[in-house]
């Protein structure tokens, strides 16, 4: 049975990822502050929904839609559009309700069949996490979330953020979704040579001959491009 890959919509990525993100994954993207989580994520979700007939759903556990949307139109992305004409869905979870977000899985299982929905973010996965602070208990509500994910049989990205100092040697999260997704994305935002720079690195991709190095990642005024930074 042949292989079937999703694109990713990053120009150099899909080269990394082997042909691309396996249909029906489950992807942690992880970074620091500053890094582009945020960004990384939406240029997946906005390409599947404008250039592949891929409609996306966009699940926020942090920012505002109003606040992402301003953000990204500075890239020629119109989500509003795309809204409008029923390519991506985009939810926010305030604080007060992640607590709910696994027990209502069902009810957005069930608006990816109605809609059509192939892709999935969810951003940031961080303040769900932070919601409990046993350190089992977190892991076993992470691993929920991660299986309802699974569950909706679509190509899920899932950001979160890195704790601080391990990207010096192995990159881990505060949530700890790396550890049951199939793939681990993290994006470093390191300072070298007195400034801070940005590079990609494919932790782990199961199904997938990925690369393995480090890589430059740039922001251009097309959105994120692996490769030499240029200015915008």
């Amino acid at each position: 049975m042949a292989v079937q890959k999703v694109k990713s919509g990053i120009p150099g990525l899909d080269k990394m990822l082997g042909g691309g993100f396996l249909k029906n994954s489950v992807t942690a993207v992880a970074g620091s502050t500053g890094s582009g989580r945020t960004l990384f994520v939406s240029q997946f979700l906005h390409s599947g929904a404008r250039d592949l007939d891929e409609p996306g759903l966009f699940l926020s556990f942090d920012e505002q839609k109003s606040t992402i949307y301003s953000n990204l139109a500075s890239f020629g992305w119109d989500m509003l559009d795309l809204e409008q004409k029923q390519k991506i869905v985009f939810i926010e979870y305030p604080q007060n309700e992640l607590s709910a977000f696994v027990e209502q899985e069902g009810a957005i299982k069930d608006l990816i069949g109605s809609m059509g929905v192939k892709r999935v973010v969810i951003d940031s996965i961080s303040p769900y996490a932070l919601m409990f602070s046993n350190p089992e208990e977190r892991r076993i509500s992470t691993l929920k979330l991660v299986s309802a994910a699974k569950s909706w049989k679509v190509t899920s990205l899932i950001s979160a953020e890195t704790v601080p100092g391990s990207e010096e040697h192995f990159p881990h999260t505060i949530s700890g979704v790396e550890s049951f997704a199939d793939g681990f994305i993290n994006i470093s935002f390191m300072r070298k040579a007195g400034k801070r720079q940005r590079d990609i690195e494919i932790v782990k991709m199961h199904g997938c001959r990925h690369e393995h190095e480090l890589k430059p990642l740039s922001i251009t005024e097309k959105g994120f491009e692996v490769g030499k930074a240029k200015k915008r």
